[in-house]
This record gives structure tokens, C-alpha cells and sequence, in this order.
């Protein structure tokens, strides 16, 4: 029998990590407690609520690379087997734990297994997001996920979902917590398959996962639909510096420098055209965000640096 931390990272919206632990506790197989990092100014939840709960709380807001860090210092301490970690805006259905168990023991090279997660589906636009893979100089979509069954392998999954083998993890550096928010589940992922370790998208179990306030909007002459994400300010810097900095060091390494420049100034190029034309909301900060981001992650600016 595994024994299984969850773990959760909490801002300010009780109704949702209500939600997020009520879909945790009514897991088929149960979790033997649930470690929340409330960054909230004012701690959301109490400790009476349920003898499960593990609440920590940081009015300063350590972000979630910190948080997740410090959820697995706790796993390794107390000797859990996997740590199933989320942000507060999902929610696994009652059987998810138990099919990504299932998958998880069928897979004969599961000892090498780092992380074993679900497909995330955001819940309004029914965008799903597969597993990441990195090229040389940047990350993109896994492209052949279509072609297996019921699982793949890929370098990089979204924190939210993913089972952290914690006999991996020990193995592996913890998460960088100067990256704060953003970008920290790939940042990590990549230690796991810089150790050897394997990354597993069980793409039969899906996780309700909430993107932002995103939408998908449709526009002439193109026949694909344009995500289009409303994130605020703060969320645009950390994105734009944190990716910057990942996939130019990265790619730096295999000699391809340039073309990660030319990659990341596309990305800006396109999100801050999106921006200008379909969020009406803090248009020029958002603006400010992205470029002061990209800038920051050129000349590797780290830590808690938008205020």
C-alpha cells in the first residue's frame, strides 16, 4: 500500500481550494493527508477542519516553486511514497489517484518512473495540454502523443496532477525557488530527466484544470481557434522571464543560443498582439509585463522581482 501526500498551493480564493480538497478527500483510493501552502495575506483555512489537513501558512507569498519545495522536504521527512501535487484551481475526479496507481504499476520500468500525471482539460475552453518536450532550444508539444495508447513519455508536465515518486525525488535537486511562480514544473521535470528518470502522461485520465482566464476565440482567415489567456500583470512577467531564461540556458548548452533568442522574441511578438487586441483589462501593464519579463530572463533576473 503506497502512502500518499497531496499537496496544494493556496492564494486568496477559498471557494476554490474548498473544492480542490473536497475532490482530494473523495479520492476512490485516499491520500493520508494534504499539505496546503496558504500564500494568502490572511490564512484561508484552519487546521480543525479536518485532522488530515497539513496547513502551512506564508502571508509573504513564497510562490509556488518555494511551496512545492517545501511539500517535498516534508514528503522525504516523513517518508511518503508519492506527492501528489496541484494548484488550487483543479480537480481530479474520484478515480484519478486510483488509474494513475493503475497505470503507474503496469508499466514494467516503473522504478524509473520520476513523475506519472494526467491530461489536464481546462474545464470552460476543453483546451488540453500535453506533455512538453524540448528540442534543443525550445519546448513544445509532445507531437506524438496521438500515437500511443494509453500513456507517453515526454520531459515536462504541469505541476497540477502530477505523482511525484518521492524514492526519485531524493535523487534529484528540489525545485528552484528563485523562479517563484511560472515555469517551475518544467524547470523540475528537467532535473528528474537530467537524472534518468522518466516523465509519464497517462493520457487516458484526465484532471478539470482551470487555465487562467482563458478562451478561445476564432478569427478569419485562420482555421484554428487563438487561446487567448487574460492573465493578469504579475502572471505575463513571470511567464515571459522564467521560459526566457529556462530555454536560453538550455538551449545555450547544445550551442543554439540564437535560435532560442529568435524563439522567445517571436513568443513575445505574437502574446503582446493577443494582448493589445483581445484584453481590454491593464492593457499597457500587461504590455510593460511581457517585455520587462523577456528582458529579465535574457540577463537572468531570478526571484520575487515584480511588485
Amino acid at each position: 500500500m503506497y502512502k500518499i501526500l497531496a499537496y496544494i498551493t493556496a492564494y486568496k480564493d477559498r471557494e476554490s481550494i474548498d473544492r480542490c480538497i473536497l475532490s482530494i478527500k473523495n479520492q476512490s483510493f485516499s491520500v493520508d493527508n494534504i499539505f496546503v501552502v496558504d500564500n494568502s495575506p490572511q490564512c484561508l483555512l484552519s487546521k480543525k477542519l479536518d485532522e488530515k489537513l497539513i496547513i502551512k501558512s506564508y502571508p509573504e507569498n513564497i510562490g509556488i516553486s518555494r511551496g512545492l519545495k517545501i511539500g517535498l522536504q516534508w514528503a522525504i521527512a516523513h517518508q511518503y511514497n508519492f506527492l501528489w501535487t496541484f494548484d488550487q484551481d483543479s480537480q481530479p475526479d474520484p478515480d484519478t489517484l486510483e488509474k494513475l496507481l493503475e497505470t503507474y504499476n503496469l508499466i514494467d520500468t516503473r522504478k524509473n518512473i520520476g513523475i506519472i500525471a494526467p491530461l489536464p482539460v481546462d474545464k470552460i475552453t476543453g483546451q488540453e495540454w500535453h506533455g512538453i518536450n524540448f528540442d534543443g532550444y525550445r519546448f513544445r508539444e509532445n507531437v506524438n502523443h496521438e500515437l500511443t495508447e494509453s500513456y507517453y513519455y515526454c520531459d515536462s508536465v504541469i505541476t497540477s496532477g502530477s505523482l511525484i515518486s518521492i524514492a526519485a525525488a531524493k535523487q534529484v535537486p528540489l525545485p528552484n525557488e528563485n523562479f517563484f511562480i511560472d515555469a517551475v514544473d518544467w524547470e523540475y521535470c528537467w532535473k528528474f530527466r537530467q537524472e534518468g528518470f522518466d516523465i509519464v502522461v497517462a493520457k487516458d485520465i484526465t484532471l478539470n484544470h482551470r487555465f487562467g482566464n482563458s478562451k478561445q476565440i476564432k478569427i478569419f482567415p485562420f482555421k484554428k481557434l487563438i487561446t487567448i489567456y487574460n492573465y493578469s500583470p504579475l502572471r505575463y512577467y513571470y511567464i515571459h522571464r522564467n521560459y526566457t531564461y529556462l530555454e536560453t540556458r538550455l538551449a545555450n548548452k547544445n550551442n543554439k543560443l540564437i535560435f532560442s533568442i529568435l524563439r522567445r522574441l517571436q513568443f513575445l511578438l505574437i502574446l503582446t498582439i493577443k494582448i493589445a487586441l483581445f484584453e481590454h483589462d491593464l492593457t499597457l501593464l500587461k504590455l510593460w509585463a511581457c517585455l520587462r519579463g523577456t528582458y529579465d530572463g535574457f540577463r537572468g533576473e531570478l526571484g520575487k522581482s515584480w511588485q
